[in-house]
């Protein structure tokens, strides 16, 4: 990200990044799911898509 920020002549990295990076749904929603198996196993979770609560 620095090498993009210097070659177009930006101020910050982070305005470079809000700039030029997105994050399509499915793999947020792919991220989602596997921070979800890492917490509550992979057992647990039969709805591909399902949101999950962490509040008890």
């Amino acid at each position: 990200m620095k090498v993009v920020q210097e070659t177009l002549g930006h101020t910050s990295s982070a305005f470079t990044a809000d700039t030029y990076t997105s994050v399509y749904p499915q793999v947020a929603t792919a991220a989602a799911e596997k921070t979800a198996a890492l917490l509550f196993g992979k057992g647990e979770q039969s709805e591909t898509g399902r949101v999950v609560s962490l509040r008890s």
